[in-house]
C-alpha cells in the first residue's frame, strides 16, 4: 500500500452535484435551476441539462466549456465562482478551453484547470505550461483547491500526527487526551474518523478551518474546544460522538442548548447526541439543515422543522430510530416517512424508523438521494419507479431486510442487485440480496462507492475481471473473511474494506493504487504480488 499522500481521479458523482452548488451558494431557484449573483451578475446552471450559463460579461469560446460533464468542468466553475466571489470583473474572465489553451485567462493571467489527483500531478510535473494550474474538489462540505505556486512540506509532528505544512491530516495515536500542536490552522477531512481511544482533544489558537466528519464517530470522545480563530467548518465535524460535549468560543459560531449554528442563525451544523430532552423545534431562521447533524440523536422522538428551512443536506437525521417530524418547510414533503422535495421529483431520506412493506417510488421522481435509506430496517421492498434516472452512492446501504427491484431502464435489477443500464457498474446491494456467497457477473468492471456496504452476512466474494473497487465499497461486511484482487484492479479506494472485523486475508496486485483507509479497523495479512 502506499505510504504517500495521493488523491484518486475518480469522482464520486453526487445527485446531479447540487452539493457542489450549494457548497458554492447556488440557489435552486426553481427545478434544476440553480443561480448565484455576484453584485447583480448571475451564473445559472441548468442542473439537469448539465449546463452552465456564465452570463453576458464573460467570454466563453469553447462551446465544451458550457457543458458540466467532466470533473474538470467543475473546477473551472469553481475557479471562476473564486474570482468572481473575490471582486474580480466579469468582463476581465475569457474562458478558451482548447487543446493547447488555458482554460481561463483573467487579465493576463493563464490559469489551467485539471482534474484533482493524476491529471493535476501530471500536468504539475511534466507540462511546460506558462501559467497557474489549478484544481479543486469537494470534501464533506468544503472545497479544497491547490494551485501550481503553493509549496507543500511534510512536517514532523512525531509518529502519532501526520502534517504538511500547517493542516493536520490524519491523527494515528492512542492517547486519551490530544493536543494539537500550535501552528495547525487546518484540521482536515476524517483526520480522527472511528479513532475510540481519545477522550479529549484540545485544538490550538492557531486554528481556522475544522473539516467535514473530522471526528466521525469517535466513541468515546468527551471534550472538544472550537478556539476563537475557528471560522470554517465542514459538514458535522462531531457527527456520531455520543459522550461529546463541545466548548464554542468561535465568534463565527454560536451553541445554544447543545445545538450549534452558523453565527447568522442560517445553517444548523451539530446537535449534541447526549441531550436527554425528546423534542427539538429548530429555530426560525434556519435555511439549511446540516448532513449528518442530528446523526444517532436516538433520544429525540419528535424534531419541527421551521418553513424558513430550504435546504436539508444529506439524511440529516439517520440513526435517530424514534424520530416523528413534524414539518412546516414548503421545501419538502414527508409521506409514510419518506422525504421528497417540493416537487416530488426527488428522494431526500427516509426515517430509520420507518416500517414499509413494499414502497413503489411514484413515477414523478427522477432522482434518489444518496444515504437517502441509509440503515431503514424496518424497510422490506423497495421498487425503483420507471422514471428514476439519478441514484446516489448507494442509498440502501445498511438496509439488511430490503429486496430492490425496478422499473427503470436506467438502473436495471438483477436478483435483488442494482446496476447501471451496460451491467458494468453494480450500484448497490442489499444483505438479503446478496447472501454468504456472491459472484460478480462477467461484464461488470466497477464496484460503486457503497455498493456492498453493510452486507453483514456476506462470506466470500468473486470479484471477477473488475477494474476498480470505490471508497466505501465493503465497509461493515463483518462477515467477511478472504479476498482475493484479480490482476485488473487498478484502484482500490479510502475505506473501501473499513470494519470488516472477520477479514483476516486479501491478496493485492503490487500495480493496484490502494487509497488511505482502505482496511481501516482490519487486522488482517496483505499478499502483495507481482
Amino acid at each position: 500500500m502506499s505510504k504517500d499522500i495521493q488523491y484518486t481521479a475518480l469522482i464520486s458523482k453526487d445527485m446531479k452535484y447540487t452539493a457542489l452548488y450549494w457548497a458554492l451558494r447556488f440557489f435552486e431557484i426553481e427545478e434544476d435551476i440553480y443561480s448565484k449573483s455576484y453584485g447583480g451578475y448571475n451564473v445559472i446552471i441548468d442542473a439537469e441539462a448539465q449546463t452552465v450559463d456564465y452570463g453576458e460579461k464573460i467570454k466563453v469560446i469553447s462551446c465544451e466549456l458550457h457543458y458540466l460533464k467532466r470533473h474538470k468542468d467543475f473546477v473551472i466553475l469553481e475557479c471562476v465562482d473564486r474570482l468572481l466571489a473575490s471582486g474580480g470583473d466579469p468582463a476581465d474572465i475569457l474562458l478558451d478551453g482548447r487543446d493547447g489553451c488555458p482554460d481561463i485567462i483573467i487579465k493576463g493571467q493563464h490559469i489551467y484547470c485539471e482534474q484533482w489527483g493524476e491529471d493535476y500531478e501530471y500536468a504539475f510535473n511534466n507540462l511546460p505550461l506558462s501559467g497557474l494550474i489549478y484544481t479543486s474538489r469537494l470534501v464533506s462540505g468544503l472545497i479544497e483547491y491547490r494551485t501550481s505556486d503553493m509549496v507543500f512540506n511534510r512536517v514532523n509532528g512525531g509518529d502519532d500526527f501526520e502534517i504538511y505544512n500547517d493542516e493536520l491530516l490524519l491523527y494515528r495515536g492512542k492517547e486519551k487526551t490530544v493536543k494539537v500542536p500550535q501552528g495547525i490552522k487546518t484540521i482536515a477531512a476524517g483526520a480522527f474518523w472511528n479513532n475510540v481511544f481519545i477522550e479529549e482533544v484540545i485544538l490550538p489558537e492557531s486554528l481556522v478551518q475544522l473539516g467535514g466528519d473530522c471526528f466521525y464517530c469517535c466513541y468515546n470522545l468527551k471534550k472538544v474546544n472550537i478556539p476563537a480563530n475557528v471560522s470554517i467548518m465542514g459538514n458535522n465535524p462531531f457527527a456520531g460522538c455520543p459522550k461529546l460535549e463541545i466548548s464554542n468560543f468561535s465568534p463565527h459560531f454560536k451553541l445554544v442548548d447543545g445545538a450549534l449554528y452558523s453565527a447568522d442563525g442560517n445553517s444548523l451544523i451539530y446537535y449534541t447526541i447526549s441531550n436527554t430532552v425528546n423534542q427539538f423545534n429548530v429555530p426560525q431562521g434556519v435555511i439549511c439543515i446540516g448532513k449528518h447533524s442530528f446523526f444517532m440523536c436516538d433520544n429525540l422522538k419528535k424534531i419541527v422543522i421551521p418553513s424558513s428551512v430550504e435546504r436539508m443536506e444529506n439524511n440529516p437525521f439517520s440513526g435517530c430510530i424514534k424520530l416523528t417530524i413534524e414539518n412546516h418547510s414548503a421545501a419538502y414533503h414527508f409521506e409514510n416517512g419518506v422525504i421528497y422535495n417540493k416537487w416530488h421529483s426527488g428522494i431526500i431520506g427516509c426515517l430509520n424508523g420507518s416500517y414499509i412493506e413494499r414502497l413503489v417510488i411514484p413515477d414523478g421522481v427522477t432522482a434518489i438521494n444518496r444515504n437517502s435509506f441509509w440503515n431503514c430496517k424496518g424497510v422490506k421492498n423497495i421498487v425503483i419507479g420507471r422514471n428514476v434516472k439519478h441514484i446516489g452512492y448507494n442509498p440502501f446501504a445498511w438496509c439488511e431486510n430490503l429486496l430492490l427491484e425496478s422499473l427503470s431502464p436506467e438502473f436495471p435489477c438483477e436478483n435483488g442487485i442494482i446496476y447501471d443500464k451496460n451491467f458494468t457498474h453494480i450500484l448497490c446491494a442489499t444483505d438479503r440480496a446478496v447472501g454468504k456467497y456472491f459472484k460478480v457477473r462477467d461484464s461488470v468492471t466497477h464496484i460503486n462507492r457503497g455498493a456492498f456496504s453493510g452486507c453483514i452476512d456476506l462470506v466470500r466474494i468473486d470479484l471477477n475481471g473488475i477494474k476498480c473497487i470505490d471508497k466505501s465499497a465493503f465497509t461493515n461486511c463483518m462477515s467477511l473473511k478472504y479476498v482475493f484482487i484479480p490482476d485488473s484492479v487498478t484502484y482500490i479506494g479510502e475505506w473501501a474494506f473499513a470494519h470488516c472485523t472477520s477479514l483476516k486475508y486479501i491478496s493485492i496486485p503490487h500495480k493496484t493504487f490502494v487509497d488511505k483507509n482502505a482496511f481501516n479497523e482490519c487486522n488482517i495479512e496483505i499478499e502483495w504480488r507481482d
